[in-house]
């Protein structure tokens, strides 16, 4: 692992292609020595904001047990005050994070959990399994006779895509665009190579859809929205809730299955270890993939009275960033926390989905679609390998594989 200096920033976007991943080596320094660590303000590298313009300072929370309990405390560290993200936002996009399901008030986020939660009850997701295996077997169909696949758009961002079209009820001819913006939205930094915002490119297909969902009413989530008044959604809100869900929706699932891949590769002995029993092991690799990685690395709170972390003062208005790539890696919960091991006994306790009012909705969901993927891969292409450099996203906020070419022995009809 990298030395880094102590004043590192953890701002700069470059961080995760060079150190490809988070930068554990700063985050393990940060634990033993400054575990609530304060960033100084910094230049942004937000794509929307001048060159000269800088971010305020704010806390980085590196133990474990911080990042757990001011994730569950939305009295006092809030994601609605400023926004859930580390950038300091102007007025009018600020207002769009508080539309956003994970900048609500508290208040206003409980009635919209309730009305999304059923779409994500265990008999909704078994209702939903056999569609998922159905379309995860269809995905390795596509590739499994060939001997090569470039495996992140290929394989892994489909599924996630085909389950979160269908359960906002998004028709097949707007599909593609989807993927194309919300990958794009992944972007954080640069937005790909769209002269036009993704975002406000989302907004217009999401009021799009919501126009079909009011001329012809069905059982899927954006039609929920649009009628159920009880919920005093406006039409910012649901275009908002469409992004949110546009890139959520499919980034951790997407993510954690290429670099399942990539980690495969780099230990051949746990890749060994879970071919030996498949049905026995993958769910705690996938868990153990999830803890390893953190796809989603951090969002923000601020506080909204003065208040300590971990014996350190914190004020009012200060922000906070949650690391939980770092949490994810804390000794004093994971033992041997850099060691790849598929039969960690605790990995269950990993913060990759978040935790409290927040926690991801779709966690579930995304394991569904996880273990119906994988196991396809797993014993229909079992000697695939990594053939050429994986390529990072460069970002702040997802620890994302955006390339990772593959070869394999092809299936036999």
């Amino acid at each position: 692992m990298k030395h880094w200096p102590a004043d590192a920033n953890i701002l700069d976007p470059d961080i995760f292609p060079t150190e490809k991943g988070p930068p554990h080596a700063l985050f393990d320094l940060w634990r033993r020595t400054d575990p609530v660590h304060w960033n100084p303000a910094t230049p942004a590298y937000a794509p929307d904001m001048p060159n000269s313009a800088m971010t305020k300072g704010f806390w980085v929370l590196t133990r474990y047990q911080d990042v757990f309990d001011v994730s569950r405390d939305q009295e006092q560290f809030s994601s609605h005050a400023e926004g859930f993200v580390i950038w300091d936002l102007e007025e009018e996009e600020l207002q769009r994070h508080r539309a956003n399901f994970m900048g609500m008030t508290p208040a206003d986020h409980a009635p919209v959990k309730r009305m999304l939660m059923p779409a994500f009850s265990p008999r909704s997701l078994k209702a939903l399994a056999p569609d998922i295996e159905r379309v995860a077997r269809r995905i390795v169909d596509d590739v499994a006779g060939q001997d090569h696949c470039e495996f992140v758009f290929d394989v892994a961002s489909r599924l996630p895509v085909y389950t979160f079209c269908e359960l906002m009820g998004i028709p097949e001819s707007m599909r593609e665009r989807v993927v194309e913006l919300g990958n794009a939205m992944a972007d954080v930094e640069t937005h790909g190579d769209h002269e036009v915002d993704p975002t406000l490119q989302l907004f217009a297909l999401a009021e799009e859809v919501a126009q079909q969902k009011r001329r012809q009413p069905d059982d899927s989530l954006m039609s929920l929205m649009v009628h159920d008044q009880t919920l005093g959604l406006n039409p910012m809100n649901i275009n908002m809730f469409f992004v949110v869900f546009a890139v959520a929706g499919h980034e951790t699932t997407r993510s954690t299955a290429a670099h399942f891949i990539q980690l495969m590769n780099a230990y051949p002995e746990q890749y060994a270890l879970l071919r030996s029993d498949v049905d026995k092991h993958l769910d705690n690799a996938i868990e153990e993939v999830l803890r390893f990685t953190s796809t989603t690395t951090n969002f923000r709170r601020t506080a909204t009275c003065d208040t300590e972390i971990g014996g350190q003062a914190v004020k009012k208005g200060d922000k906070i960033y949650l690391s939980y790539a770092a949490a994810n890696r804390d000794p004093a919960v994971f033992a041997d926390p850099h060691v790849f091991d598929i039969t960690r006994p605790n990995v269950r306790k990993h913060l990759a989905f978040g935790t409290g009012p927040h926690v991801c909705i779709g966690a579930g969901l995304a394991r569904m679609q996880l273990q119906a993927l994988l196991k396809q891969i797993v014993t229909r292409i079992p000697d695939l390998q990594v053939a050429g450099e994986p390529q990072w996203l460069r970002s702040i906020w997802f620890n994302a594989i955006t390339r990772l070419p593959i070869t394999f022995t092809p299936e036999t009809a």
